[in-house]
């Protein structure tokens, strides 16, 4: 099973950065990586007038695009789909399945957390919490490791023996 866990936080906390910064790091050694993202909002991936868009709109359940680069779908769900119902739709053969949001999910989490975000820590009574980026260690002193928000390196070595040394 492809190894995986998610930056688990709120709003504003930089969990998007960090998602980015390891991801880039872990990448570059040549790792295959897939991210999941969880959105509070009704995203909108398509554009207004595109052929996907207006087949979609004709009453298209699910579209499909490809390309000889990608291919994208859009589905409806009808409930929003958890890290592990994402996770099962991803492809074969990828090293680590990178989650960003997903803090209510039954996954493994390192807690992002800024204290100039002015909200309480997410996830304090989470046993799936495997670490924490903050720039406030003193708001987790159960947890281990605690890094650095802005330590990228630390982080990425952190998940690369974690989950990619096996």
């Amino acid at each position: 099973m492809t190894p995986y866990f998610t930056f688990a936080g709120f709003s504003g906390s930089g969990k998007t950065t960090l998602a980015i910064e390891v991801i880039r790091l872990l990448s570059d050694k040549g790792y295959k990586i897939a991210a999941l993202k969880h959105d509070g909002h009704k995203f909108q991936m398509d554009k207004e007038g595109k052929d996907t868009y207006r087949l979609k709109e004709a009453g298209a359940k699910a579209i499909a695009i490809s390309s000889a680069e990608k291919y994208a779908m859009i589905s409806d769900s009808g409930h929003r789909l958890s890290f592990h119902e994402l996770m099962a739709l991803m492809p074969e053969g990828l090293d680590i399945i990178i989650g960003e949001g997903f803090k209510d999910n039954d996954v493994p989490k390192i807690i992002v957390h800024r204290k100039d975000n002015r909200k309480d820590r997410a996830c304090p009574d989470d046993g799936n919490v495997i670490a924490a980026a903050t720039d406030c260690p003193e708001d987790f002193p159960e947890v281990s490791p605690v890094f650095d928000i802005n330590d990228i390196k630390g982080i990425t070595d952190f998940i690369e023996k974690r989950f990619l040394s096996r």
